[in-house]
Order: structure tokens, then sequence, then C-alpha cells
């Protein structure tokens, strides 16, 4: 079923990524931000209801992102939607009525959600996709904007090279190998010719992060040591004069 629902929900233009274990989906919702969770009653031996109970009793539910449950049991069903699922619904669910559903879902509106993700003088609207710095708007690309929103809502950490890859470009996407160094080059551009505070600081070896430009031009500094010239001593420069000395010498004889 998890694999027809990805099929169904990338025709219709969404993101998905499939996990078949819990540790691995826990990983990724703390790390990234979903708009909408569909999951099946049970993942390996975790229960989905349990998990259901724990997020509601965690006031998860009013963080913006929306449940849907995937049960064959009537019963099941009603105990999820009791339990806080926003719908439930058959495995062997129609992929259009699934996506009907998924879009019926998304159209409700969320609990405390915070419209904008902002960071020093850099604001992203998440509804219009807008990028502004200091309020002037910034011409930016879809999947730039992705990007820099993977980076705002870090807000100055480390965000690694595949993390940053997962958030754009989603977990099985095709891409080129080095589209990713490419949109940050355009984006630090963007940023420095909108005089903003900010820029993209590369990690080696790691990923990036948004920081000040002082901070990053701080650390871009490498000092390099003197290497003053030390002027020869007298006894070095004595044999060079004698030989100079002695060629004019032969040379006017």
């Amino acid at each position: 079923m998890a694999r027809d629902a990805e099929r169904a929900l990338h025709t219709s233009g969404f993101m998905a990524d499939i996990f078949d274990d819990m540790d691995d989906a826990r990983e990724a919702l703390a790390s990234n931000e979903y708009d909408l969770i569909l999951r099946t009653r049970y993942v390996g031996s975790a229960d989905g209801i349990d998990w259901l109970r724990q997020r509601a009793a965690q006031a998860c539910h009013n963080e913006g992102t929306f449940v849907i449950m995937v049960t064959d049991n009537e019963d099941d069903r009603i105990l999820a939607l009791e339990s806080g699922a926003d719908d439930s619904v058959c495995s062997n669910i129609n992929p259009r009525e699934l996506v009907a559903r998924v879009r019926a879902v998304l159209r409700r509106p969320r609990g405390t959600i915070i419209d904008l993700h902002q960071y020093e003088d850099l604001t992203l609207c998440k509804q219009s996709r807008e990028v502004r710095v200091s309020g002037a708007l910034l011409p930016l690309q879809r999947r730039e904007t992705d990007v820099l929103e993977a980076l705002l809502r870090r807000q100055g950490r480390v965000v690694s090279r595949s993390g940053l890859e997962h958030d754009v470009y989603g977990a099985h996407a095709a891409y080129c190998p080095n589209s990713l160094e490419v949109r940050v080059s355009r984006i630090r551009r963007q940023l420095m010719n909108a005089d903003s505070s900010l820029t993209i600081e590369t990690v080696r070896g790691v990923g990036y992060r948004l920081v000040s430009r002082e901070a990053a031009g701080a650390r871009a500094c490498v000092a390099r040591p003197r290497h003053d010239r030390v002027a020869p001593s007298a006894s070095a420069r004595t044999p060079a004069v004698a030989k100079r000395a002695t060629a004019r010498a032969l040379c006017s004889a």
C-alpha cells in the first residue's frame, strides 16, 4: 500500500517519503517538517494507536502536521479517530480517493502554526514562498527557496549535505551531483546583493549553515606567518663582492 500511496501522491504533486522502520521515521520527523503523516496501525511492533495517544499527550497535534491512519479493521479506524488521527482509511483505498482525502485534510485550519521562518534580517513566508531581506523581495527559484527554508529552520546550526539534499529533492529523486553547490552559490550571491547580514557557510566535509557574514569572514581569515627576509651577514657578502671584483679585473686586463 505504501508504494501505491507514494506513486499516487507524487503524481499529484506531493513529495512523499516512505519509512519501513519507526526509528527512521522518528529521526526524519525530528529533522524535517511534514504536512501530513500517513501511517499503518503497525510498523513492525510499534502500535500506531499508542503513538497517536503519546502524540496527543505531548500536544504535538498543534504543530500543524496532520495524521491519516491506515487500517482495515473498522474498530481500529474508529479508535484511531478517537485517539487523535485526522482521518482513517482502509489499506485498499482507491489512490484517487486517498489523494482527495489528503487534500481535504490539508485544507483544514491547523493548530498553532508559525507561517514565517525568520532569522536576523531574513524572512520566508511558508504559504507564499516569498523570501525577503529587511522587507525587500529576494528573487529565488523554487529549489533555492527550499534550500534556504531548510537552513532557516535550523537557524545557525549545521545541516548535513545529505539532510539538505533530502529536504530539497526528496528521498528518491534523481538530481545532478553538483546541483546543491550551484544553488547554494546563487543564494549566497543574492544575499550579498541584497546586503543581508547573513550568508551560507560551507562546513567542509559536513554541510552548510546560515551565519552572519561577519562571523563567516572571521573564520575565513587565516593568519599567515611572516616570512621576513634576513639580510645576509657581512661574511656571506664578502665572497660575492670578491668574485665580482675579480671578474671585473679579468675583463679589464
